[in-house]
């Protein structure tokens, strides 16, 4: 048993297949009817051939019998009184008219010889005459059976050589039926009976049951597919169990998968990085040559190099610690570190150093943050770069702001220019996030594939600040980077 019901198991049931099955059952069901159904019809025809049949037979030989046995009476009587005659012929008569009390029957009448021709009588007192009084002077039938006629001439040679009863069955089901009319064993005629047994009350009493029959197996079959159904919603719901394992342990794929990706990601972002770092020491450089016990040179030297330090230290982490980002031990003058970068950083370029100005607009009200300077740092040297990497071509105006809502204790950093924008298909959102702030989002063109991570990096940086960034294109041109901060 178990190894069968482990082969079943194999098979991955679906809400669809469960319809089928039912579907299937419903279709078997209305067949089984219709097949038994005809079946009935077939039985119940026979049988009212068979009981029609039965009960003409019945009604004739029943009623020969009473003519027969009325006239062998008779003859046994040498005088008959008038009033005798007369009660004969009225019960000859009621017998002759048996249709009306009969409703079954629908013609009786005798085909009696003589003069070796077979008369019609349907009249008690011509029948006691021709049998009784031995009179052959036949009055003719009122009534015309031109049916009878002919069928009696069909079987006549039968009837009068075999003297056995014939019948015959129209095609509305009426029985003509013929028997010999043998009073004291002697041939004198035929009689001949028109019936149409009524099956009526037997076929309505066949219809009634089968009705209760095909409820009951209705009842019972529904019975049956509602149990099916349960013991399916219990597969399915074993299957679904099954199905959720897989899925969790497809995750744990996934997640293996995203590891890699995160690994492969992380070799990026160390170029990217290792490109910062080399700028840097490169200034190092410059302001070791004129090192001359100037402190000012000195603390800006002191700078560069803490920000190594702090590169390199993301290139070790994948996701550094939150407490190395924003901590309560760290007090940064956010303005100081804009100001900081716009002097040391971008207007000591060298190369096409008059492409572009800064201009900043500090709120010299605007708290200090409990983030490490050279994370702030991080975030908004790629804001500033973006503005100019993407302008070249244009004499560009770079303006920083900082300001400070004391009522809301909110804080707000925008970095805004006067350059072509940047175009609309970047602003889109994507899983809620702006696509210019994707990894590998860019407009930048050419064989190195190392483009769209500076304003990635630098959203990524403000999430881990607990800060938001957001970006807009201003309508007298140009775009503008808000950096929302909440005390």
């Amino acid at each position: 048993m178990k190894k069968y019901i482990e082969k079943i198991k194999k098979y991955n049931f679906e809400f669809k297949h469960i319809a089928i099955l039912f579907t299937v059952l419903i279709i078997f069901e209305i067949a089984m009817f219709f097949i038994f159904k005809g079946a009935l019809a077939s039985f119940i025809g026979n049988t009212q051939e068979w009981y029609q049949q039965y009960s003409s037979d019945r009604i004739v030989n029943y009623t020969a019998n009473s003519f027969e046995m009325l006239i062998e009476t008779l003859r046994l009587d040498e005088d008959i009184t008038p009033t005798e005659r007369k009660k004969m012929i009225q019960k000859f008569d009621i017998l002759l008219n048996q249709q009306s009390v009969e409703p079954d029957i629908e013609e009786i009448c005798l085909f009696v010889l003589v003069n070796n021709n077979f008369e019609i009588i349907d009249d008690g007192e011509i029948l006691f005459n021709v049998l009784i009084d031995k009179n052959e002077s036949v009055l003719p039938s009122k009534k015309r059976y031109k049916t009878a006629e002919k069928l009696f001439e069909s079987v006549k040679n039968d009837l009068t050589n075999l003297e056995s009863t014939q019948s015959i069955i129209d095609s509305n089901k009426v029985f003509h039926s013929f028997i010999p009319f043998l009073p004291d064993g002697e041939f004198v005629g035929v009689m001949y009976v028109k019936s149409k047994p009524n099956f009526t009350l037997v076929t309505k009493e066949f219809i009634f049951n089968y009705d209760d029959i095909a409820f009951v197996i209705s009842i019972l079959i529904l019975t049956g597919m509602f149990m099916m159904y349960l013991i399916s919603s219990k597969t399915v719901k074993t299957r679904d169990k099954a199905q959720h394992d897989l899925y969790l342990e497809k995750n744990e794929h996934m997640k293996e998968k995203l590891n890699h990706e995160k690994e492969f990601i992380f070799t990026k972002r160390i170029y990217h990085a290792h490109h910062k770092a080399e700028k840097i020491i490169g200034f190092i450089n410059s302001d070791l040559n004129l090192l001359k016990g100037d402190t000012e040179i000195v603390k800006r030297v002191s700078k560069y190099s803490n920000y190594i330090a702090r590169i390199i230290y993301d290139m070790k982490w994948y996701e550094p610690q939150i407490s190395t980002i924003r901590n309560p031990m760290f007090n940064t003058n956010l303005n100081e570190v804009i100001k900081f970068i716009v002097n040391n950083v971008f207007l000591r370029l060298s190369i096409n150093s008059a492409a572009f100005t800064i201009q900043t607009e500090f709120d010299e009200k605007f708290p200090n943050v409990n983030v490490n300077e050279f994370v702030i740092w991080e975030l908004i040297e790629p804001l500033i770069q973006n503005s100019i990497s993407h302008n070249p071509d244009l004499t560009l105006t770079i303006i920083i702001k900082t300001f400070f809502d004391k009522a809301n204790r909110k804080g707000l950093v925008a970095i805004e220019d006067n350059g072509k924008g940047i175009e609309k298909d970047l602003l889109e959102t994507e899983n809620n996030v702006k696509r210019i702030f994707l990894e590998n989002t860019s407009t930048k063109q050419g064989a190195n594939k190392n483009y769209g991570y500076g304003c990635f990096i630098a959203y990524n940086m403000v999430k881990r600040c607990g800060w938001n960034l957001d970006v807009e294109n201003l309508s007298q041109g140009g775009c503008r980077f808000l950096i929302n901060i909440q005390f």
